[in-house]
């Protein structure tokens, strides 16, 4: 998860580079289209099957993770990529609140201190200036979206292997979506043509190694190891775009950093008693 939350940062950056000049239905659809042979690869490969037995909750991740990854996309474009990403850090304590309902995994009581920390940071990201914009508002319901999503992939690596879930996603995404941008296509530019293998490979590297991550451990701890992806994206901010976050910004992403590390630390520790 600590290697797959860079991939989508990285992706991220990516696409904030590319900026609004392709629709975001038709970024969708070239990312998943061109990750489509390597994944299939991977099947035959390995042998698997190309169709996911618990395919329900395939369409409810499909669902979830669609909307999300549009949410995501608008407030890449619009919003600096390191307070997108802050705002992101929020999903693992969506991810603990609903886990025990979703995926019968129940978070530690004290748990509801690290959702605490989580909001008041997530509070004042979106709000350094003083009022809430569109952008913020997609990329905290993208992190609520993106939850559900996981706990959807929790779920689907009891019953079927990762390359299969991985695939079936991908094909679903790049047929919803290559349907939404028919009437809208605009033929990228060759700049853009560049960018967007990279877009599909760290997007698609991310993917396989998140569902890997949830098949081997509980999904709450599994969720917070993506903190990885915080200082990466100032970095990348800094780097790029010369964007230096607010304090307000930086100080409520370590009270969301926190907030993920303490729910990581207590988790640990019940495993490793129950161990013990």
């Amino acid at each position: 998860m600590f290697v797959a939350s860079a991939c989508f940062v990285t992706m991220a950056a990516l696409i904030k580079t590319l900026g609004q000049g392709l629709p975001i239905t038709e970024l969708m659809f070239l990312r998943s289209l061109i990750a489509l042979p390597v994944l299939f690869g991977l099947i035959l490969h390995g042998g698997h099957p190309l169709i996911v037995r618990d395919w329900k909750r395939l369409l409810l991740r499909m669902l979830f993770g669609t909307t999300a990854m549009f949410c995501f996309y608008y407030a890449l474009t619009h919003m600096p990529l390191a307070d997108c990403v802050f705002i992101g850090r929020t999903q693992p304590l969506f991810l603990t609140l609903m886990a025990p309902f979703v995926v019968g995994e129940q978070g530690k009581k004290n748990g509801w201190i690290a959702i605490a920390l989580g909001l008041v940071g997530t509070a004042m990201i979106m709000k350094p200036q003083v009022g809430w914009t569109l952008a913020s508002t997609a990329a905290l319901t993208a992190a609520f979206l993106a939850a559900l999503a996981h706990l959807m992939v929790r779920r689907l690596s009891r019953t079927d292997a990762t390359p299969v879930i991985v695939f079936n996603f991908t094909f679903l995404l790049c047929l919803v979506s290559g349907l939404a941008t028919l009437s809208t296509f605009i033929v990228p530019s060759s700049h853009q043509w560049l960018l967007l293998p990279a877009i599909a490979g760290f997007a698609s590297l991310g993917q396989y190694l998140l569902t890997k991550a949830y098949s081997l451990d509980h999904a709450p701890t599994v969720a917070a190891a993506s903190y990885a992806s915080v200082v990466l994206s100032i970095l990348y901010g800094y780097l790029f775009w010369d964007e230096m976050p607010a304090l307000l910004s930086v100080l409520g992403a370590l009270l969301i950093v926190c907030g993920g590390m303490y729910l990581m630390v207590t988790t640990l520790r019940t495993q490793y008693a129950s161990s013990s």
